[in-house]
């Protein structure tokens, strides 16, 4: 009976967080062709935007902020598990971390992108046209149009041709 009990629960639970994530997927503002997958979670979705014929991969996240917008072009692909984080705390020794001040940032990426699986893309950056983001690739600082990065941090490594 217990397990029957929490075979039940555990179905709720999954069937209430996909309605609800669901919803938070829908208010996200989209342009013509764009695909979100199911299973992208999303924070904050009146602050993204996403451009047309753009694709958001299996396990992906955008973490929109109050004060920190997602802007993501046209034709961008997202591989599966890329991470969009326009937010960060401080790290004060004055507070308990978790209690530091939230500190937000915009996040543009422009048309034509590739990010590339499990890459994640922090507060204040810009990514260029054209750019090509490594898999695995950590972003911190602006990207220049047609480069291809890598690494953690992302470094360049060479230019689109």
């Amino acid at each position: 009976m217990i397990i029957l009990i929490r075979i039940i629960k555990n179905v709720l639970v999954a069937v209430s967080y996909f309605l609800l994530n669901s919803i938070r997927i829908s208010k996200v503002e989209r342009g013509l062709n764009t695909r979100i997958y199911y299973n992208v979670l999303i924070k904050e979705p009146q602050n993204i935007v996403v451009g047309n014929n753009t694709f958001i991969n299996n396990g992906c996240l955008l973490w929109g902020a109050p004060k920190g917008k997602i802007i993501i072009g046209n034709d961008v692909l997202f591989g599966p598990s890329v991470k969009v984080i326009a937010s960060n705390h401080g790290t004060s020794r004055d507070n308990l971390i978790r209690c530091n001040t939230w500190y937000d940032g915009d996040i543009v990426i422009e048309d034509d992108v590739w990010i590339g699986a499990n890459s994640i893309i922090l507060k204040g950056v810009k990514i260029g046209k054209g750019a090509v983001i490594a898999a695995g690739t950590v972003v911190n600082r602006d990207i220049e149009p047609y480069t291809i990065v890598g690494g953690v941090p992302a470094k360049k490594i060479k230019n689109r041709i």
